[in-house]
């Protein structure tokens, strides 16, 4: 009499297929947080890029900037993304520099993408943060 072999896995078969699936898995999910924050980054860059653009057509019509964002036809001042990643707001360049010369746009970073840090933008487009 022949003997059947027993179908299935064994129970070192299935803790190996566990534990490649772990070692995956620990690669994988740091990589995916990170395009996660990647890919929330760009509503800040399109908003405050917006708002930038509004500032320049605000200064060829007043020959000045402004730091309230409902001058520029925004409903309020802080201006949230459109996805509520960023609160975007105007300042001054510089102490030395005036409102009529120079404006800096921040988008703060809010909630989980408080750990990408925030984004700066100024009228002369030097940019700081993660671009």
């Amino acid at each position: 009499m022949s003997r059947k072999k027993p179908a299935g896995f064994s129970l070192i078969e299935l803790m190996i297929v566990v534990a490649i699936i772990g070692i995956i898995a620990a690669i994988a999910y740091p990589s995916y947080q990170n395009q996660v924050l990647k890919s929330k980054r760009t509503d800040g860059h399109s908003k405050i890029m917006d708002a930038m653009a509004r500032q320049e057509r605000y200064f060829s019509e007043n020959n000045t900037y402004t730091d309230d964002m409902t001058d520029l036809g925004y409903d309020a001042d802080p201006v949230e993304s459109d996805n509520e990643h960023y609160e975007i707001d105007g300042d001054v360049c510089g102490v030395a520099i005036g409102i009529d010369q120079c404006v800096k746009l921040t988008a703060t970073a809010q909630g989980g993408q408080a750990v990408d840090g925030d984004l700066t933008l100024d009228s002369t487009n030097a940019k700081t943060g993660n671009w």
